[in-house]
């Protein structure tokens, strides 16, 4: 889920203190001085005597080191804080208040049910057990030393859930793949601009324009259609025969191929002279046997460009890498290349019509869709977000379509089309989608029905 600091509140300020003055603080002069103490959830205090505490902390720093000798950080954020109290239990009733303070800290905490420790002199803090420890000692007669490791409590889980779910109404495919879109350059120009190989640069963009080039050849319809998307893709290897090298300029070339190819294919599906095609064409015999084909072809459009876009999960470019500005541009230039696969495939997974789909060829599709994403680099945490909610604003979309769950019945007789679709209780034409069954209309064996 999102985690962006547009998507949630977590305030990491320490509390306030009780006062500026340690005295203060402390209570001193007053009838009931401030003591140090710990409370489990749904419990009560447990006070004991403090002697010292180490509050931890800082940033959590992304270090890039280059060769010659120099790097770069950014941060990403703070640590958590981390809290290590010394203190003590003495007098009479020392054993009493020892074994409170042990049954409280054994009480489970998380975020969502912390604890809390209350020091005079930082605050009220609400906290996660993580570790503590009680000993005694024989020449301590009376006596008992405790030592608490605590973390501060973060943002839990459930809140970041509870936060996404109220935004994924907010989202949609078409804004998450945009900004996707402005990310992947900016990440692919960040991360080969201090350490890139011009010819591998070149070469990289010639071999991701070829694939380009074979996914929009493979497109049925009416080429004139296509027509931007090839001028597109050509457009990147024209750059690299005039000499660009500058990565912001030819990712931003390519990845507008890339989404060439989608809006083609889109615009070939809502094309009213296609559409017009699919009932109004005939052949010199009378019948629609060529015009029913290119319907099934255009149908398939979607789909099979989405499963060329998915095999992105295992794309690497054939060049092989010496120095250490070959292996990192190579690696940029293939990571572009899923980063921009991903939202291609996100745009046209939603857009396929849910009639010609059914539960487990969806279920396929996403489960391949999910391993192109983890094969994304993410470490820049815009890319993180960016990915993550694009996937977000994919799935909300297809919850909303009801695909059919299959069921399986094995015919032991061969039966005609009509009379096995009354007996399931099916559409006979989704019978015949799921099973391509041949015009013979006689089917025997496993039948797959909804």
């Amino acid at each position: 889920m999102s985690t962006s600091k547009a998507a949630i509140s977590f305030d990491p300020s320490l509390p306030r203190t009780y006062s500026d003055s340690w005295r203060e603080a402390y209570g001193q002069g007053t009838d009931t001085p401030r003591l140090s103490s710990y409370q489990s959830p749904d419990g009560e205090p447990v006070v004991f005597a403090y002697d010292s505490i180490s509050l931890g902390g800082g940033q959590n720093i992304y270090t890039v080191e280059y060769p010659f000798g120099f790097w770069s950080n950014t941060k990403l954020g703070d640590k958590t804080h981390s809290l290590r109290i010394k203190g003590h239990f003495i007098g009479e009733s020392y054993i009493a208040e020892r074994t409170k303070l042990a049954a409280a800290l054994q009480v489970p905490t998380d975020d969502d049910t912390p604890g809390f420790l209350d020091l005079p002199l930082w605050g009220r803090f609400k906290v996660v057990v993580v570790g503590w420890d009680i000993a005694e000692e024989k020449q301590k007669t009376g006596m008992s030393d405790i030592s608490l490791e605590l973390t501060r409590a973060g943002y839990s889980d459930t809140k970041r859930l509870d936060t996404a779910v109220s935004n994924l109404s907010k989202q949609n495919v078409d804004s998450a793949v945009s900004n996707l879109k402005k990310v992947s350059v900016a990440s692919f120009e960040k991360a080969v601009e201090k350490s890139k190989d011009t010819n591998m640069l070149a070469s990289g963009f010639v071999q991701l324009t070829k694939s380009l080039a074979n996914i929009a050849g493979r497109v049925q319809g009416a080429r004139a259609a296509m027509n931007s998307a090839v001028s597109k893709i050509n457009s990147v290897t024209s750059l690299i025969a005039q000499g660009v090298r500058a990565p912001k300029e030819l990712a931003q070339a390519f990845v507008s191929a890339v989404y060439g190819i989608v809006e083609g294919i889109l615009e070939i599906k809502n094309a009213a002279d296609e559409t017009a095609s699919y009932f109004m064409g005939s052949d010199d015999d009378g019948g629609d046997t060529n015009d029913s084909v290119m319907e099934k072809f255009i149908k398939r459009n979607e789909k099979n460009v989405i499963m060329n876009f998915l095999t992105a999960t295992n794309y690497g470019l054939p060049d092989e890498t010496v120095t250490e500005q070959q292996r990192n541009t190579k690696k940029a230039i293939e990571n572009l290349y899923r980063m921009a696969a991903f939202g291609a495939v996100a745009q046209l997974f939603v857009k396929v019509d849910p009639e010609t789909q059914s539960f487990e060829k969806q279920s396929g599709l996403w489960t391949l869709f999910e391993k192109l994403e983890k094969s994304i680099e993410k470490e820049n945490p815009d890319v993180y977000e960016a990915v993550e909610e694009t996937r977000i604003a994919c799935a909300q979309t297809l919850l909303t379509y009801s695909y059919d769950r299959e069921l399986t019945r094995y015919v032991r007789k061969a039966m005609p089309l009509l009379p096995l679709a009354l007996y399931l209780g099916c559409d006979a034409e989704k019978i015949r989608s799921l099973n391509e069954v041949a015009d013979s209309f006689l089917i025997e064996g496993d039948v797959i029905y909804v």
